[in-house]
């Protein structure tokens, strides 16, 4: 699959972090629509299921956290991949996170542009 037809939701309530992907984004070509609230984002995936081929989400998020949010994700569809992104990790959230299946696991901070170049490829190809 091409990069151009590749579209990626991103969550996260840090307008800052949203800012800076959207620049990587178009810069290494990817599609993607920035969410900062995560119960639009949600409405805005499952409301049509085959827009997007990744999600990248924030785990801790006012509205509701990304756990939740990947698990209501999971029900309609469950092989989408996710890469989660935590200021807040633990071992315990890290297990939570890894059982959803298809998951990135990504403490803050983390090289963003290495993400984008390594980890979205990877994941794409299970995909």
């Amino acid at each position: 699959m091409e990069k151009t037809e590749i579209r990626i939701a991103v969550v996260d309530d840090e307008n800052l972090l949203l800012t800076a992907f959207s620049s990587l984004m178009r810069q290494y070509g990817y599609k993607a629509d920035f969410f900062s609230d995560p119960v639009a984002a949600l409405e805005s995936i499952l409301g049509n299921p085959g827009r997007y081929h990744l999600v990248i989400a924030d785990i801790k998020m006012p509205q509701m956290d990304g756990v939740t949010f990947v698990k209501k994700l999971r029900f309609v569809l469950p092989n989408l991949p996710i890469i989660f992104m935590t200021g807040y990790g633990n071992e315990d959230l890290r297990q939570q996170s890894m059982a959803l299946g298809k998951i990135v696991y990504l403490e803050k901070p983390f090289p963003l542009e290495a993400t984008l170049k390594e980890a979205i490829p990877k994941l794409l190809e299970t995909a």
